[in-house]
């Protein structure tokens, strides 16, 4: 709780762009075939994708695939806009004198393959760094890159909360973004075996993955949201029961809901943020800060929870 982190200022978009139905053909036998192992791994009939860039003159089975790339970056920049100028006047020349530290995050490491038509000089935008941010924040200490799969965003915040509370730096920017690759997304899903826990429906349902580009700005400053990462437990949930609170007022998760039931042996409420906003990666706990702000709610705390593909967990909570 000493260790606990201010979040300044955030902001998060998504495509204006509608749903799009993947639609699996025989050019891509590969990406077919990983589409049906996932929806049967996931007990549903169907996947729809909402993406940065789909274009107008696609054909119709190709339109989640050739999508421009350039959207994805020109979102990048806006979030970062915005993230900069929400800040008070003060403590946003303050962020540009101070020691300040810059994380990216995304879900897939290196995977500017699989984009379509991309030039070499937007390459390493997407792969490494991007550039621009850097200068945006007039960032000229520690830069770093975290690939995490759906773990990068609080791997990051835990990387942040350390380095606030070592007093190493007085900010911390995280930016980062989903990019919803269909072949990704599926072979994603089938990495977690859920033949033992496999959880049917009388009616299948559908998958969505939605893009979603973020940037969070922590201190130790006092803010809206108080925020503090917690250690990572494993499949023995008697550890976690040592570190509940019965403060918490809401428990939001991404993920299967009997995965985080288990940790649990009393009533709380519980948010689905994937069931509720869809699938964003790396991006999806983020979700629950928005939740926050869309309810307005006030003087409570919420328990961010991400299971792990091996029983276990990792967590944060928020203060509000």
């Amino acid at each position: 709780m000493d260790d606990a982190m201010h979040l300044l200022s955030l902001s998060l978009m998504e495509p204006e762009a509608p749903l799009f139905l993947y639609s699996p053909s025989w050019l891509n036998v590969w990406e077919a075939h990983s589409y049906d192992i996932a929806l049967k791994n996931t007990d549903t009939n169907s996947w729809a994708f909402k993406r940065f860039g789909t274009r107008a003159d696609a054909y119709d089975k190709e339109v989640v695939n050739r999508t421009n790339y350039m959207a994805y970056i020109s979102a990048l920049e806006k979030v970062s806009d915005v993230a900069m100028q929400a800040l008070p006047q003060k403590e946003r020349m303050l962020l540009m004198k101070s020691r300040t530290a810059f994380i990216y995050v995304d879900s897939w490491g290196e995977a500017a393959g699989f984009e379509y038509d991309i030039s070499t000089l937007h390459l390493s935008t997407i792969d490494t760094l991007p550039k621009n941010l850097v200068k945006k924040f007039s960032v000229d200490n520690v830069t770093c890159k975290i690939r995490g799969e759906k773990n990068a965003l609080i791997q990051a915040m835990r990387l942040a909360q350390d380095y606030l509370s070592w007093d190493i730096f007085d900010f911390v920017i995280v930016c980062g973004g989903y990019r919803a690759i269909p072949l990704l997304a599926f072979t994603a899903t089938n990495i977690n075996p859920r033949s033992k826990m496999k959880e049917s429906r009388k009616i299948p349902g559908m998958n969505l993955s939605i893009e979603r580009v973020g940037c969070f700005i922590f201190s130790q400053t006092t803010g809206d949201l108080k925020v503090n990462c917690g250690p990572y437990f494993s499949a023995d949930s008697s550890q976690y029961q040592k570190n509940y609170a019965s403060d918490i007022d809401l428990v939001a998760f991404s993920g299967r809901a009997s995965s985080i039931t288990p940790f649990f042996n009393h009533p709380v409420k519980l948010l689905d943020l994937e069931k509720k906003y869809g699938s964003s990666g790396c991006i999806t706990p983020a979700l629950s800060w928005h939740h926050i702000f869309q309810h307005a709610f006030k003087g409570g705390r919420m328990r961010t929870i991400l299971p792990d593909y091996n029983g276990g967990l990792t967590y944060f909570d928020t203060w509000y």
